[in-house]
């Protein structure tokens, strides 16, 4: 095998975080599945299933070993990626999608759902090892999970209700990619916006701290162009509680001789704490633009048979988000507009009035030039008339006058208004 190209060497040596689909077709072709797979340090079967998520044609089998005899083959074209398509593998075990497409209503997809249907993995890539998170993740007081990575699906859940969540995202993101809709991480580029979680059962003014764990980037599933958020999370309700160690535990929970309150008027603790039943939130990412909706469970596990009713509703929903957004985006559009013309129109004014300012300030110290000149020329006349009158007096007392007046110029200095005149600026009118 040592004819096989190297090319390896260059694409993945770096080990970048995201690999696009174009690097992983050109090493597919390049290298054996299993040498890709171990500079990634992943398995060959996981990769073969990031390759047909990503819709990358593979070498057949036996394929390596005509090319190792001189008959390599030519491979074929890597398919163009649908819209709303994953275009990347992320290596943290999250897909990446990019999208920057202004939201349109779905098109029909032309593929046979039976031929999409034998594409789906057993897992979807989102969810993959993603128990492994939660094993590790601290407790929320009231139990809800806080896994340190960030970058993974959008899952609130507790200890008890992780595997029930985890099996019902990865039914709800199979049947949106069984449909031709991809489930990813939003591109980061996008800046979509995640609506907020509120786990409570019942709607509470009851103010709660913000624990819960949240995604550094919402989950979205696209609809053709459009771009909806995925939230799913453990429904709480509001329970009696004790608090015996740091944690709190439901009194229903606890044998019935330590039930009873430890206050002497009977008061309890109380406290949202999860039921193991889920809700599914779908909402809008796009900013100013308002739409949520949810499906919840009424006891656990029948939130499954609710799938398809929610890919249809999304379906539907798509043309009527992708109208909103249009017409937020006009509005947007027309509010910059407006917001540009009236800073505009606040510098014009701004200069106008330092303009008229610069003309003020000039004025001023106009007006103090011809008062220094006027000064300067009340001083001159005035030494002038001593001059004139000490021509009058006799030697000796005129030369004492004239001494005098020359100590008195020396005094007051300079009388050349000419240079307090050359000081002066005139405005830029």
């Amino acid at each position: 095998m040592e004819d096989i190209p190297n090319s390896l060497a260059t694409t993945a040596d770096s080990l970048e975080d995201t690999i696009t689909r174009e690097s992983l077709y050109e090493q597919a072709w390049s290298a054996p599945m299993t040498k890709i797979a171990e500079r990634y340090g992943v398995s060959s079967s996981y990769l073969a299933r990031i390759f047909t998520n990503l819709n990358i044609p593979r070498p057949p089998v036996g394929y390596w070993a005509q090319v190792a005899v001189g008959k390599r083959k030519t491979p074929p074209a890597l398919p163009e990626a649908q819209p709303g398509a994953l275009v990347a593998w992320s290596r943290n075990g999250a897909p990446e999608q990019i999208s920057r497409s202004l939201p349109k209503a779905p098109i029909r997809s032309r593929g046979k759902l039976a031929d999409r249907l034998e594409l789906l993995p057993r897992r979807h890539p989102l969810l993959i090892d993603i128990e492994e998170h939660f094993k590790k993740a601290h407790e929320t007081d009231e139990g809800y999970l806080r896994p340190s990575k960030r970058s993974m699906a959008d899952l609130i859940v507790s200890r008890s209700g992780v595997s029930h969540a985890v099996d019902f995202a990865n039914q709800l993101y199979l049947a949106f990619m069984g449909k031709g809709f991809a489930v990813a991480l939003s591109d980061p580029t996008s800046h979509m916006g995640r609506a907020s979680v509120d786990h409570r059962e019942q709607e509470s003014k009851r103010y709660v701290h913000p624990a819960l764990w949240r995604p550094q980037r919402p989950t979205v599933v696209h609809i053709g162009t459009v771009v909806f958020g995925l939230s799913i999370y453990e429904i709480s309700e509001y329970v009696h509680v004790k608090r015996p160690d740091k944690k709190y535990i439901r009194v229903a929970d606890l044998p019935v001789t330590k039930r009873r309150s430890d206050y002497r008027d009977g008061w309890m603790m109380s406290a949202d704490m999860p039921t193991g039943r889920l809700c599914l939130q779908v909402y809008s990412p796009y900013y100013g633009v308002d739409w949520i909706q949810r499906w919840t469970e009424n006891k656990p596990v029948d939130l499954v048979s609710k799938i398809p009713s929610v890919v249809k509703s999304l379906k539907a929903e798509a043309p009527i988000l992708a109208g909103k957004v249009e017409i937020e985006r006009v509005r947007s559009e027309q509010e910059r507009h407006r917001h540009e013309l009236q800073m505009e129109e606040w510098r014009r004014k701004e200069a106008e009035k330092r303009r008229l300012k610069a003309i003020q300030d000039s004025r001023d110290s106009l007006e103090v030039v011809i008062q220094t000149w006027a000064k300067v020329n009340s001083i001159r006349s005035f030494f002038d008339d001593i001059a004139l009158s000490a021509d009058r007096l006799g030697p000796e007392q005129r030369q004492s006058v004239l001494d005098r007046l020359e100590k008195a110029k020396d005094l007051i200095g300079d009388l050349d208004a000419l240079k307090h005149f050359e000081g002066w600026e005139p405005p830029e009118l």
